[in-house]
């Protein structure tokens, strides 16, 4: 009987298939690996000549005649284990079991080109993993000649090696040009250029005054308008006054409209829509709420995969959806909500056919992040874990629960000629949003009375209201990522704008949160609260570089739209490859010859050194002492938590830093303060016998 290694992307997955093969009778035996994620990538530019160490305008562009790859430090003995099954294990062929799509080929080949491996691959193919599905996947692996899973791969390779010879040769130049490090990518830079573009708006906003004249009614208030524009903003003083001598003391009922709006429960979560709604209502950066999520679905087991595009479950997933309702069942808190749920059958059916949360079509390589069917139960979570958690139990709950429905009423009235407006709502039925009251703003409009057309109403006073024009709002997180999936309102061309659409934007929901931490960490842009401002480092960046095609998503679109032509077929990878050269060639050219200008970096001293009395200030990857010689440093990230400048300034005076979260090497996590003992850090921990 054949014998073959399946190798999955993620332990979960490799689980999840291996439960589902022991219940199979297949003509072949199958054993069992698993990376996590990536575990090789492209090796550095010095690994392949030991010149381009060097950061010299004249080594640019570095083009490796063949890209290698090396193992990555943190998955050294994931790569080490499953390379050596390979060698010994007597195969006759491996199975691909990455994610179904081009960066599962990429974490499989990459690993694959660098053990040397020759056996023949099959791929193992669904976006689903349910039992049906990996069932159905079992029994048609594919030959990895198959034409399009040779075109994805090649295509998932390309783009890799695209990002490699734009991030570095670019990077370079600027950084040589500009004096400082200066981080240059396909996504980094676009993402940047749109708060630079943000930033220099506030900067030139210039206030406008206007007027607006309120009408009390009596329990509500109506507003002027043009009925000719719509408008009601008045642009002087003067015409506020002349429209408000013409006023009487009643005004007379013009129309009524009254519209009922019934709004369904939004679709489940992406890892976007997670973010952006843990960003709106507890403020969470994107990088804290994937952090959570991943740990909420590897750690705890109570959600499925975060790293998702989609927002639908898939047919199958839905046949069992009472099991994951089972499991919030147990949370006193949905108890009763979930039983009503559970006990009426036609509206869970009504549900799992619905095709605006059920859509086998609308699938990523992944289906939307939701709770999985283990229970709570004794599980401890930290604050964030339960605020995600929760987000994601009533996203669920919602699809089941009745729409919020509301009249909406606007009403039109004339005095002296002039016309006035009132709106109100009248909430019919709360129905889901019940679970969100916490969140909900205060009802600012009134319930307006019923009035018939031709109604007189006494008016019970009149007064100008003087306003200024606002300035646009800074991006937050929520704001950001929004933009950065929507790119393509950033691009004229039409035909981009739909390449920009299909492929969802620039960067990945698995990426863009880090994008953010990166430009934040190199100085580029700054958080003030919950928004984002770009830094006069930043903004110089993208001054200096603003007649190139790397501050544009437009960039992303046209390589997008090339690797879809090699995914179709259309385009061969030698013409890609040909096309690339020249792009970083011409590219690299245009960097050397711009001008950068870029502000001088601030330099942050947060003490004196404990070793020699010299100053200590914060570097990019920690904090050092500037006397020469001096090896004092404080690491920025320690078992895998951040140090502050703030901790660096407590240590550096002699004192303990705040509790900080360690992760140490058996993964477990535990709570320490540090101090500086004879300039070697040392734990202090609450409960000394730890």
């Amino acid at each position: 009987m054949p014998k073959a290694l399946l190798i999955a992307e993620k332990p979960s997955l490799m689980r999840d298939i291996e439960k589902v093969y022991k219940k199979m009778n297949l003509p072949i035996t199958i054993e069992f690996a698993s990376f996590v994620g990536h575990v090789v990538e492209l090796k550095e530019p010095h690994e392949y000549k030991p010149e381009w160490k060097k950061w010299n305008l004249d080594l640019l562009p570095m083009m490796p005649e063949r890209y290698e790859f090396r193992v990555k430090k943190t998955a050294a003995s994931v790569y080490k284990n499953i390379a050596d099954q390979l060698k010994h294990g007597r195969y006759d062929f491996v199975i691909n079991a990455c994610d179904a799509g081009m960066e599962g080929e990429n974490i499989f080949y990459a690993f694959y080109k660098k053990a040397n491996c020759k056996l023949p691959v099959k791929r193992f193919w669904t976006s689903q993993t349910t039992e049906p599905a990996i069932r159905d996947a079992l029994n048609n692996l594919i030959d990895e000649n198959d034409l399009l899973i040779k075109n994805l791969r090649n295509a998932a390779m390309y783009r890799m090696i695209f990002d490699w010879l734009v991030g570095l040769n670019l990077t370079r130049a600027a950084t040589v040009k500009g004096g400082r490090t200066i981080k240059v990518g396909r996504v980094m830079t676009p993402t940047l250029a749109i708060v630079v573009q943000r930033e220099l708006e506030i900067q030139n906003f210039v206030p406008q005054p206007y007027f607006q004249i309120e009408l009390d009614l009596g329990g509500f208030k109506a507003l002027w308008f043009d009925p000719k524009t719509k408008s009601n903003k008045i642009e002087t003083l003067e015409q506020a006054q002349a429209i408000m001598q013409r006023l009487t003391q009643e005004v007379t009922v013009a129309d009524v409209k009254t519209e009922r709006k019934t709004i369904f429960a939004p679709s489940l979560h992406s890892l976007l829509e997670l973010q952006k709604e843990a960003n709106k209502f507890y403020g969470m950066t994107s990088a804290e709420t994937l952090k959570v999520a991943q740990s909420l679905y590897e750690t705890k087991k109570l959600i499925t995969y975060p790293r998702t595009e989609s927002k639908h479950l898939p047919t199958n997933f839905a046949k069992t959806i009472d099991r994951n309702l089972t499991a919030i069942q147990s949370m006193p808190q949905y108890s009763e909500l979930t039983t009503s749920i559970l006990q009426d059958k036609s509206r869970v059916q009504k549900i799992q056919y619905s095709k605006k949360y059920v859509d086998d079509k609308k699938l990523t390589d992944h289906h939307a992040i939701t709770v999985t069917d283990v229970k709570l139960g004794s599980k401890k979570l930290t604050p964030y874990e339960d605020k995600i958690y929760q987000l994601i139990v009533k996203r669920l709950l919602a699809i089941f629960m009745d729409p919020y429905v509301v009249d909406k009423t606007q009403m039109t009235f004339t005095c002296g000629g002039e016309h006035f407006k009132a709106t109100g709502n009248v909430v019919i039925d709360e129905g889901y949003t019940v679970l969100y009251n916490a969140h909900k703003k205060k009802q600012v409009e009134s319930n307006l009375p019923a009035l018939a057309v031709g109604e007189k109403r006494s008016v019970k006073d009149a007064k100008v209201l003087s306003k200024v024009t606002e300035p646009p709002a800074r991006y937050t997180d929520s704001t950001l990522l929004d933009a950065m999936f929507h790119a393509g309102r950033f691009v004229e061309d039409k035909a981009l704008q739909e390449v920009l659409k299909d492929a969802e934007g620039i960067g990945t929901s698995a990426t863009r949160a880090e994008i953010l931490e990166k430009l934040v960490a190199v100085g580029m842009l700054t958080r003030d609260g919950k928004s984002f401002a770009a830094t006069q480092f930043g903004m110089d960046v993208i001054d200096s570089m603003k007649h190139h095609d790397i501050v544009s998503p437009v960039l992303t679109a046209v390589w997008s739209k090339k690797l879809k032509d090699i995914v179709d077929g259309t385009l061969s990878s030698r013409q890609f490859y040909e096309d690339m050269q020249r792009y970083i060639i011409d590219s690299t050219a245009n960097f050397k010859a711009i001008d950068m200008e870029v502000a001088e970096k601030e330099v942050v001293v947060v003490g004196v050194c404990k070793k020699c009395g010299g100053k200590v200030i914060e570097g990019f990857k920690g904090y050092q002492c500037t006397t020469k010689g001096c090896k004092f440093f404080i690491s920025k990230v320690l078992m895998r938590a951040k140090i502050t400048p703030n901790d660096a300034r407590k240590l550096l005076a002699g004192k303990e830093t705040r509790e900080i979260r360690f992760t140490w090497k058996s993964g477990k996590k535990g709570k320490a303060k540090l101090k500086l003992e004879d300039d070697q850090l040392q734990f202090v921990f609450a409960n000394p016998k730890q």
